[in-house]
C-alpha cells in the first residue's frame, strides 16, 4: 500500500523556505527546523521529502536549472553555445552559485549525495549541452567525435572558476569559453 501522493505546493514551499534562508543567511546559517519554521511544513515532512540539508538545496537548484536555464535553439552552434553559458554563468554569479558551491562542498563528504548530485542536477545541464551539440552535428558544425570531451570543455571551467575565482564567470569569459569550445568541436 502506497501512501497519499506528495503535493507539489508543499514541495514548492519547502524550497521556496530553503532558497529564502540560503539567501538571507547562507548555506551554514540554513536548517531543517528553519525550512519547516518558514515553510509552515512540519519536519517530519520535510524529513520525509529530503534525508539532509543537501538534498533540499539539491532540489532547489534543479527546479531552478529546469525552468530558468535555457536550452537555446537558434540554428547556429555559437549563439547556442553562448546564450547558454551566459545565463549559466549569470546564474552562478548570485544565489544558485552560491548553492553549487555548498552542494560541491556537499558532495565531496558524501559519495552517495555526490551520485545524486550527478544524476539529478549534473546529467541534466549536460544533457542540455548534448542536445546543442546534436543539432549542430546534425548541421555540419561539429566534426570532434566525442561530444563528451566537447560537454566537459562547456561545463568545467564554469565549477573550477565557481570554486576558485567566481569573479572570472563573466560573459566576456562565456564568450572566450565557447569559442575555445567551437575550434576544438571543429576540429
Amino acid at each position: 500500500m502506497t501512501g497519499r501522493p506528495r503535493d507539489p505546493a508543499v514541495d514548492e514551499a519547502i524550497r521556496r523556505a530553503a532558497l529564502d534562508l540560503i539567501t538571507e543567511q547562507g548555506y551554514r546559517g540554513m536548517s531543517m527546523e528553519g525550512i519547516a519554521a518558514r515553510s509552515g511544513v512540519s519536519k517530519q515532512a520535510i524529513y520525509r521529502r529530503y534525508p539532509g540539508k543537501g538534498e533540499v538545496v539539491l532540489d532547489v537548484l534543479a527546479a531552478y536549472a529546469r525552468t530558468r536555464l535555457p536550452t537555446p535553439d537558434t540554428g547556429d552552434l555559437r549563439e547556442d553555445l553562448l546564450a547558454l553559458l551566459e545565463a549559466t554563468f549569470a546564474a552562478q554569479r548570485g544565489v544558485p552559485g552560491a548553492l553549487n558551491q555548498a552542494i560541491a562542498a556537499e558532495a565531496l563528504q558524501d559519495p552517495a549525495f555526490a551520485r545524486r548530485m550527478g544524476g539529478e542536477l549534473i546529467e541534466a545541464r549536460r544533457d542540455a549541452v548534448r542536445q546543442i551539440l546534436g543539432r549542430a552535428r546534425e548541421r555540419g558544425e561539429i566534426t570532434h567525435p566525442d561530444d563528451d570531451l566537447l560537454i566537459d570543455l562547456v561545463r568545467g571551467p564554469m565549477w573550477y572558476a565557481l570554486m576558485f575565482d567566481p569573479a572570472k564567470l563573466t560573459d566576456a569569459y562565456a564568450a572566450a569559453l565557447t569559442d575555445a569550445v567551437i575550434a576544438v568541436a571543429k576540429g
